[in-house]
C-alpha cells in the first residue's frame, strides 16, 4: 500500500466522524433535517456579545415532536422568544450559571457545534457517533448542575437548620450514615432531607447536588449536632 493510499484511508476514517458545514444555509438545512428524525434533541445555547441568540438555533430545540431539553445561560433568560417558544411545548428549559457554548445534540448519533458563537455564516461541525457519546455525557453533567427556567435561587433564600447541616456535610462528601451520626438523626431522615435538597436544586445525584451546593456558597463546616429547625439564610450567589 502506498503512502498516499494510507493517508487517504486515514483521512476518510476521520471524516466519517466529523463533517464541516460551510455556511448558515447548510447549517440550518442540516439541523432541520436532524430535528425531524430525532426522538430527542438536547440544546445548549448561550448569549452572544449582544446577549441575543440566533432565532434559528433557539427554535430548533423546541420544535418538533419527542423529548426536547434546552440549556441556556442567564443572559438568555429574559428573552420573550425563549419563554414563548418553550411555553406549552414538550420542552424542558433550564438555566446554567457557568460558561456555555452552542451545541445541539440529536439523539445518540449527531451533534452540531457552530464555529462562531454569534454568526452561523461561519459554518459548523457535525459530529457523529462515537464522538457524540461525549457530547451527551457533557450535556448530562451541565443539566444536573442547572436550575429550572424561572426558578432561580434568590439571595437570602432560607434553608432550615437541619437542611443546612445536612447540606454542609454533603459538601464534605459524607455518606448518609456519617451525616446521621454527626447530626444525631436517623438515616431515613437524612435521606428525606437529601431528597428535599435535590428537588429544591433540581439535581438527580448526590455528586451534582454537592457541586450545586458548593456553587451557592455552602461550605463543609457543619456542627456536630443540630436540633433546631428554624430558618437560616443560604448565601446567595457571588455578585
Amino acid at each position: 500500500m502506498s503512502f498516499n493510499q494510507l493517508t487517504d484511508g486515514q483521512l476518510s476514517r476521520r471524516m466519517d466522524f466529523v463533517e464541516i458545514l460551510p455556511d448558515r444555509t447548510a447549517v440550518l438545512r442540516r439541523i432541520d433535517r436532524l430535528a425531524e428524525m430525532s426522538k430527542f434533541v438536547h440544546g445548549v445555547l448561550c448569549g452572544t456579545w449582544a446577549d441575543k441568540c440566533d432565532p434559528a438555533l433557539l427554535e430548533c430545540p423546541v420544535a418538533g415532536s419527542g423529548r426536547r431539553r434546552l440549556l441556556v445561560d442567564p443572559r438568555l433568560v429574559g428573552l420573550d422568544r425563549l419563554r414563548s417558544q418553550a411555553s406549552g411545548r414538550s420542552t424542558e428549559v433550564r438555566v446554567h450559571d457557568g460558561t456555555l457554548r452552542h451545541m445541539l445534540i440529536f439523539g445518540t448519533r449527531f451533534a452540531v457545534l457552530p464555529l462562531d458563537e454569534g454568526d452561523l455564516d461561519a459554518g459548523a461541525l457535525v459530529l457523529h457517533t462515537p464522538i457524540t457519546v461525549l457530547c451527551n455525557q457533557l450535556f448530562d453533567m451541565l443539566w444536573a448542575d442547572s436550575r429550572p427556567l424561572g426558578d432561580g435561587l434568590p439571595e437570602g433564600a432560607g434553608l432550615s437548620v437541619r437542611q443546612l447541616g445536612v447540606a454542609e456535610l454533603l459538601v464534605e462528601g459524607a455518606t448518609d450514615h456519617q451525616v446521621a451520626n454527626r447530626l444525631g438523626l436517623s438515616s431515613r431522615t437524612v435521606r428525606t432531607v437529601v431528597a428535599e435538597l435535590q428537588h429544591r436544586f433540581g439535581t438527580t445525584s448526590r455528586m451534582a447536588l454537592g457541586f450545586r451546593l458548593g456553587a451557592q456558597g455552602v461550605s463543609g463546616t457543619a456542627p456536630e449536632a443540630t436540633a433546631a429547625c428554624g430558618p437560616r439564610s443560604l448565601p446567595g450567589p457571588p455578585g
